[in-house]
């Protein structure tokens, strides 16, 4: 009897650890997997500033992060300087992207100020040579001696500034499109001359491109920008306010490409979360390396950023959870006048997470874009 009991026991022993080791083989289940769909926007300055979107801010920085934030709004800008020019508000539009990065050049008042007499006796009015260094544009203007100045007496100043506002929108293959990527600022605001006068422009790389000059005060109000070779660029003006300078360039895409990375880690039963980089908008892949082209990127396809992405799941076991990240981009070629520039443009990453026992193979998982 005694070793009949023996073999029961035995065998009930048996069956618990020939249980136990089935249970370990499975791997986890991973499910459902998220990530997180929420909208942020990221804004750098040249100098700090106090910003505003929809509500939320950031104080005397000059990086601002607002996650959590609608699709549509309002940004303000504030420079904490006087020696900067009051932003006004731009109109921000995410689209179809969750991550929207913006690099707002705010615009140095200029120092160098020319009395009316001086200007038409001759001397040239100049922007200072900080704000050359910033836009990588040397501006002057010449008055003519015999035109008649009306409606301000005020000494005349230039400066130049990359405007903020972002143009993201979609584009059709072959498609023309346009961004502002220059401001010239002369003052005083509202002058006339019976004359115009004459601006002269060093633009870096800018030779080649198809440039256009538009009045803020009346968009109707084009002027040609005369090439003149050598980076260097002319335009008459009749009247002093801001005037837009405008690029304009033919879009062709690529196919839909992609980067994928990889990464694991141990997962517990129950939630998990892992954090992974993520790439949003545009880097420029050509060699130009200039304003005029960082800012026309920047207007149509976001300023380019890379951030961490988080995405959270269940397990009903612990393991390893491993993970393939996709990011989908495409290759852009934009070509404007006889110059052509080139740009990958990111969309919203998709990630795969699998469960597996450690150390052995699994299948279990799911993906979220």
């Amino acid at each position: 009897m005694k070793k009949i009991v023996f073999l029961f026991c035995a065998a009930a022993m048996l069956g618990t650890m020939t249980s136990c080791h089935r249970s370990t083989d499975v791997s986890p289940n991973v499910t459902p997997v998220v990530v997180d769909q929420t909208r942020t926007l990221i804004v750098t300055t040249n100098t700090a500033a106090d910003f505003t979107y929809e509500g939320k801010t950031v104080s005397n920085a000059t990086t601002a992060t607002f996650t959590n934030v609608a699709a549509q709004g309002k940004l303000k800008i504030t420079p904490r300087s006087t020696d900067y020019y009051d932003q006004d508000a731009m109109d921000i539009d995410f689209y179809d992207k969750l991550t929207l990065a913006i690099n707002v050049n705010l615009a140095k008042k200029p120092s160098i100020v020319v009395s009316q007499e001086d200007a038409k006796n001759g001397q040239d009015v100049t922007n200072d040579t900080e704000n050359q260094q910033s836009t990588e544009v040397v501006a002057n203007l010449t008055v003519p001696p015999t035109t008649l100045i009306t409606g301000s007496a005020s000494p005349f100043s230039i400066t130049t500034f990359v405007p903020a506002e972002t143009v993201l929108e979609s584009t059709e293959k072959g498609e023309e499109v346009e961004a502002n990527v220059l401001v010239i600022r002369c003052t005083p605001d509202g002058a006339r001359f019976s004359e115009p006068v004459v601006v002269n422009l060093g633009i870096a790389s800018s030779s080649g491109f198809d440039l256009e000059c538009v009045s803020e005060a009346d968009e109707n109000e084009t002027l040609p920008m005369i090439d003149l070779g050598n980076n260097k660029w002319q335009v008459s003006f009749t009247h002093f306010s801001d005037w837009f300078v405008f690029l304009k360039a033919i879009v062709t895409e690529s196919a839909d490409r992609e980067e994928v990375t990889n990464g694991s880690s141990a997962i517990v039963a129950g939630e998990n979360t892992i954090t992974y980089r993520a790439k949003a908008g545009a880097i420029e892949t050509s060699s130009l390396r200039c304003v005029l082209v960082s800012t026309f990127i920047q207007k149509k396809f976001g300023a380019y950023f890379e951030t961490t992405k988080k995405a959270t799941f269940t397990s009903d076991a612990p393991g390893t959870a491993t993970w393939r990240v996709t990011q989908p981009y495409k290759e852009v070629t934009l070509q404007s006048n006889t110059k052509t520039f080139t740009a990958r443009v990111y969309g919203e990453p998709v990630i795969e997470i699998t469960g597996t026992q450690s150390g052995q193979g699994g299948h279990s998982g799911g993906s979220v874009n």
